[in-house]
């Protein structure tokens, strides 16, 4: 779908203000143009010294309102062709007469008093007019921002539902680009260029059929040169585009590249790579800024030529007048009124050219957040799917095999989990153990075979029910910048308070949580950052105990920890193991020896499974693993890992 009709879709939801700021463009290029005609009435009538009544006003001008023969049929001409059956003339000339008869008969009752009416319909324009300005800018603004706002919505619903692979692909700071500078982008065009499109078109239609009313020869011979104009505008603003797309790329490249030293800053600094890093942003922004400068001379080149071409076309039409003039068939004051009125189409022309290059650079926005929004969801609910609420029978791997791109992860996984039982996974780097329980969320789908719980596809089940039963403490934890209430208790309002308690005693961090200077109400940072690691661990556990889930997935929860947490930790986490069926993913092998089941995994396959004796019997892969931590743990202080 071509990009303007797509953004038409968001726009058309707000067309009720829509027309309201249409409507108020046209009262306000009404006024505009009024304006410009109200110019000789305020010399010849407000300005001039009194006159007698009729005397020494020209022929058509106001001081002399008549329904002049020769004005009526160039008007009705323009609106009718002459082959038109006469009935239609007719109605049109009697409706013409009425209205100018009218007018004029207002115009020439008093003639002393024309100046006070000249005031006085001047003083209505510029009311009309501030008025108008108001309700148009208003109801665009308030169009231009509900857009945007629908497409960030929607556009951050794609990406919160997609897939693990989708965010595995992309860095944090295209994503980021794309809802904030490009959305910017978006709005900045739609209410606000967008107003002046709807305007100034209006006022430069108005503008031109006064110029055509006020001269028609000169008019056409004017607009002749409009060509030369336009040209050059739409050269600069398909050169604009191209260059606002690689702009907003560049933007895309410094927000990643200061998301990943921000969040490393401990690693930066331990390697003292701060010149490194700078080095590397300094050169990120250098391309930006060459970006924006050839944006930027396009821009400041454009009113330049121009106004360089309008000039040279006012040269042309200043020596065609004077012909004119000294032949008699044009006088001064009807140049100087056609002049003034040309002039004045120059400033909406000008905003006009400003709206193209806007429109450019929002366009090429619009492509890039469309063509994130255009990526398809790999994993999908189907519309059929069921809603799961427990366990049941247990979790079936049945000949699951894995692919990223063209490397195998998986290959024909047998598993079977009963109800309530703690099962590990172990094995060497790489040998599959997270992509095993990352399947069982769906947070990627099986390339072959299928997982099951209580005998049903979990790509049957509805993602909320199936995730909704599942609890998950990681290595890596992800807290909020919120209370620590708010953290355990996370995406829930109105909770009961004991319940949080509950959860936090049951993971040994009620104790901490306490004594902190606001107790459960105590804002921790931006991820956790005022927590040291075991505490961190402690309210992710919390967090899952709170949620009560059937299912728990541990993935190395404790491998970052030192002893004391680590103590704390396991405690806490035994507590949350109770009756649930757990998969915990082990890096030191001393945390499993109570689990009902090892299963051990090497490149992709598994290799081993039974328990913690048995294995070590076996004196296989598990035995060798076993044993090489048993030297790590025991080897001297100071020696070498």
């Amino acid at each position: 779908m071509n990009v303007l009709a797509r953004l038409y879709r968001y726009l058309r939801r707000y067309r009720g203000w829509a027309l309201t700021a249409l409507a108020s463009m046209v009262i306000f290029a009404a006024t505009q143009t009024l304006l410009i005609a109200l110019i000789r009435p305020l010399f010849d009538e407000v300005l001039s010294p009194p006159r007698a009544a009729g005397a020494g006003a020209p022929a058509g001008a106001p001081g002399s309102l008549t329904s002049s023969d020769q004005t009526r049929d160039r008007i009705i001409s323009s609106v009718l062709n002459r082959d038109r059956p006469v009935g239609h003339r007719g109605w049109l000339v009697n409706a013409y007469d009425s209205a100018v008869g009218g007018t004029a008969r207002w115009w020439n009752a008093n003639p002393a008093e024309r100046w006070r009416k000249v005031v006085g319909v001047l003083l209505v324009v510029l009311v009309l007019r501030a008025l108008t300005s108001f309700f148009s800018e208003y109801a665009f603004q308030k169009v231009g921002l509900s857009t945007v706002r629908d497409l960030r919505n929607e556009l951050y619903e794609a990406i919160i539902n997609q897939s693990h692979r989708f965010f595995a692909q992309r860095s944090t700071g295209e994503m980021v680009s794309r809802l904030v500078s490009d959305a910017d982008a978006i709005q900045a065009a739609v209410s606000t260029r967008m107003g002046d499109l709807f305007q100034e078109s209006i006022t430069l239609v108005g503008l031109i059929l006064f110029v055509f009313l006020s001269n028609t020869q000169l008019a056409f011979i004017s607009l002749v040169v409009a060509p030369v104009i336009i040209i050059p505008v739409m050269h600069f603003g398909k050169k604009l585009r191209g260059t606002t797309h690689r702009s907003q790329e560049r933007m895309a490249d410094i927000a990643t590249l200061l998301e990943e030293t921000i969040r490393g800053v401990r690693i930066v600094k331990a390697f003292t790579m701060e010149q490194f890093e700078i080095v590397r942003f300094h050169e990120a922004t250098r391309r930006h800024l060459g970006e924006n400068l050839k944006a930027q001379r396009i821009q400041a080149l454009t009113s330049p030529v121009m106004e360089l071409i309008a000039g040279a076309c006012m040269v042309m039409l200043f020596l065609y007048a004077r012909v004119r003039i000294q032949a008699g068939t044009l006088t001064n004051g009807q140049f100087l009124s056609f002049l003034f009125a040309l002039a004045s189409m120059y400033a909406p022309i000008k905003k006009l050219n400003k709206v193209n290059l806007s429109v450019n650079t929002a366009l090429s926005a619009s492509e890039r957040v469309f063509r994130m929004l255009d990526i398809d969801n790999d994993v999908k609910g189907r519309p059929d799917a069921i809603r799961l609420s427990s366990v049941g029978s247990g979790i079936q791997y049945e000949k699951v095999s894995f692919t990223y791109g063209n490397d195998l992860v998986l290959r024909g996984v047998e598993l079977s989990i009963a109800p309530g039982e703690i099962v590990a996974l172990v094995g060497g780097s790489g040998a599959g153990k997270s992509t095993l329980v990352n399947l069982l969320p769906r947070f990627y789908d099986v390339t072959q075979g299928r997982i099951t719980i209580d005998g049903h596809d979990v790509r049957d089940l509805t993602l909320s029910s199936l995730r909704g039963i599942m609890g998950f403490v990681t290595q890596e934890v992800i807290l909020f910048n919120d209370t620590v209430c708010n953290n355990i208790a996370y995406g829930r309002t109105n909770v009961d308070q004991q319940l949080v308690i509950e959860a936090a005693r049951a993971a040994n961090a009620h104790e901490f949580i306490t004594a902190l200077p606001q107790g459960y109400d105590t804002l921790i940072g931006e991820s956790g950052v005022l927590l040291s690691g075991g505490q961190r661990q402690r309210l992710a556990i919390a967090r899952a105990l709170f949620k009560d889930p059937p299912i728990l997935i541990l993935d190395e929860a404790t491998s970052a920890l030192d002893t004391e947490s680590e103590r704390l930790v396991q405690q806490a986490l035994m507590n949350l193991m109770q009756g649930r069926t757990t998969m915990v993913i082990a890096h030191r092998l001393s945390t499993i020896r109570s689990a009902d089941k090892i299963v051990v995994l090497d490149a992709g396959a598994i290799v081993e499974a039974g328990s913690h004796d048995v294995l070590l019997a076996r004196r296989g892969v598990y035995r060798k693993l076993y044993d090489l931590q048993f030297l790590e743990d025991e080897r001297p202080t100071g020696a070498l890992a």
